[in-house]
């Protein structure tokens, strides 16, 4: 059994992660937002110190891409800054660091999936801070994974598929980007993942292959494919009243503050030769996440037995006010991905 430590625990991947590590019977030393200041150099060095910790696992993000435009320091100070702590961290203690990051470091039009070794370039303030973050713990000096994922969906916290789900409970018309490619990402297979990836580095000590690498649903779609899945999934679940069409709109014509890539696809090959891990059918995923959501409509929690036993870290934070306002948009910590309206927000 090993001491692993896991930021952003009460997020949807973060979530997930931990249920999966329990499951393997490590001991997990949980962060959230309430728990850790990952921006503080020092309380993240003393936190780490104090867990004993075999390895770092970093879940925690400032995911609003809106958002990110008009909260330009918090989204670095979370994304890069937080990461450079970690990062620091890991090397002080000769551990290694396991780190997500996003798709959205890609912005450029190609036709066919990124790679690993593909240039990085961003558009958006999101995007700009996740590179930032990856380029922190790249320069750090410590072994470190960092995995790339995208369109991460889940049955913990807000995703695109509740979010059309909810709207799906009024209207029967709403109109999704048609012009922008991904790979949706289910958090628990994502989760799994990372678990297999943690048992990996603590079992191989002469594991070598440190770097990038890319995780992802199969196939790729656009949002609004995506979102007819979903209804279709959804209706036959009876997990909405009626029927829903969807509009294919342009970026263009969804007016949005973050321009975010056309093309964002990975490539899943590089995680497939070293880890022998192969990419979900996120579809497959989609009954329990929407089972998820009609519990949580019932006042339920998302899944059954739904409990966290867990070790947790004693706050170290002590400047509460300062960590609030810090936080403040960040209560569930995962971005409802804005890429579709209703038909009374047209």
């Amino acid at each position: 059994m090993a001491t692993i430590f896991l930021t952003g625990s009460q997020g949807q991947v973060g979530t997930e992660i931990e249920f999966e590590l329990l499951k393997k019977g490590h001991k997990v030393v949980s962060a959230n937002h309430s728990t850790l200041d990952i921006t503080n150099k020092d309380f993240v060095l003393s936190a780490i110190e104090e867990s004993q910790a075999d390895l770092i696992i970093n879940a925690a993000s400032f995911t609003n891409v809106e958002k990110s435009e008009e909260e330009i320091a918090q989204a670095y100070n979370v994304n890069a800054i937080g990461a450079r702590n970690l990062s620091i961290a890991a090397h002080a203690n000769d551990i290694p660091l396991i780190h997500i990051s996003t798709d959205y470091v890609f912005d450029d039009d190609k036709n066919y999936p990124h790679n690993e070794d593909d240039a990085v370039n961003s558009e958006c303030i999101y995007g700009k801070s996740k590179i930032e973050g990856e380029t922190y713990v790249q320069n750090s000096l410590c072994k470190y994974i960092i995995l790339r994922s995208s369109w991460i969906f889940g049955r913990f916290g807000s995703n695109f598929v509740k979010a059309m789900l909810t709207m799906a409970q009024e209207q029967t018309e709403i109109a999704v980007v048609c012009d922008q490619l991904g790979n949706p990402t289910p958090a628990q297979s994502l989760a799994d993942c990372i678990a297999k990836i943690a048992d990996r580095l603590l079992d191989d000590k002469d594991f070598n292959e440190w770097g990038i690498y890319h995780y992802c649903g199969f196939d790729a779609v656009t949002w609004d494919q995506f979102a007819r899945v979903i209804f279709d999934h959804a209706i036959k679940m009876n997990a909405i009243p009626h029927e829903v069409s969807v509009v294919p709109i342009s970026s263009q014509e969804f007016k949005s503050k973050a321009k975010r890539p056309f093309d964002s696809r990975l490539s899943c090959e590089k995680i497939k030769e070293v880890f022998a891990i192969e990419p979900p059918l996120w579809e497959a995923y989609l009954p329990a996440v929407i089972e998820s959501y009609q519990r949580e409509r019932q006042g339920l929690s998302p899944i059954d037995n739904y409990d966290h036993k867990f070790s947790t870290i004693a706050p170290i934070f002590h400047d509460q006010e300062a960590l609030e306002k810090l936080w403040s948009e960040q209560q569930n910590s995962n971005e409802v991905e804005q890429v579709a309206q209703t038909d009374e927000a047209q």
